[in-house]
């Protein structure tokens, strides 16, 4: 059966959020197990991922450029793509710079972070696979809600690991480097939150 053409865009949407759910996932993964041994394997899987998303994001604007009309405004379709593709890219950069900087052990409050991504970008998920049906959905502003929900309670966990890592490190190379990763992990969410941002924003426009 051919696919139509909304249907198309929302689909492509709903795979592009799956990638940052995917990519949230595997960086979950391989901090909770983390091993320097695997840590250049590790980021080479995650740059495939993030690879695939951006085929799949080109493949969609080169679509996009070709198309008189769209399911929704194509300024939207444009910046929703490119913040779910922000999300990936965000996720990616956190293993480039476990790597960059050599990072040989996990900070215990990291995993929390990790696993709160995790259900960050399984919220935004949730927002984007009811696109299509925005004005009748009974879950869609509650998917944003928790976004924003999580992205806050991200904030108070940076805020606080910060705080520890500046009153009880003392290497000056160990403050940099984990605040460079601290930093990313938090773009992370600040990814999803935009993302959602731009759905809040179709919906407002179309009610």
């Amino acid at each position: 059966m051919k696919q139509s053409r909304d249907q198309y865009y929302f689909e492509t949407m709903a795979r592009c959020a799956e990638f940052g759910r995917r990519a949230a996932a595997y960086l979950q993964e391989s901090l909770d197990g983390f091993d320097t041994a695997t840590l250049g394997a590790r980021m080479e899987a995650m740059h495939a991922i993030e690879h695939d998303a951006d085929m799949l994001k080109h493949d969609m604007m080169e679509r996009l450029g070709r198309e008189f009309m769209t399911p929704i405004e194509l300024e939207d379709l444009v910046a929703l793509s490119q913040e779910l593709d922000n999300v990936v890219d965000c996720i990616d950069d956190v293993m480039q710079r476990i790597y960059i900087h050599n990072v040989t052990a996990m900070r215990d409050d990291v995993p929390e972070l990790a696993a709160l991504l995790v259900r960050c970008a399984e919220a935004l998920c949730g927002a984007v696979g009811e696109l299509a049906n925005f004005r009748k959905s009974e879950t869609i502003r509650p998917a944003i809600v928790d976004v924003n929900s999580l992205e806050s309670e991200a904030d108070g966990l940076y805020l606080k690991a910060m705080r520890r890592l500046y009153t009880t490190e003392t290497n000056p190379i160990t403050v940099i480097s984990w605040t460079h990763l601290y930093d990313g992990l938090e773009n992370c969410f600040d990814a999803c939150e935009h993302a959602s941002d731009v759905i809040e924003s179709v919906i407002m426009k179309n009610s």
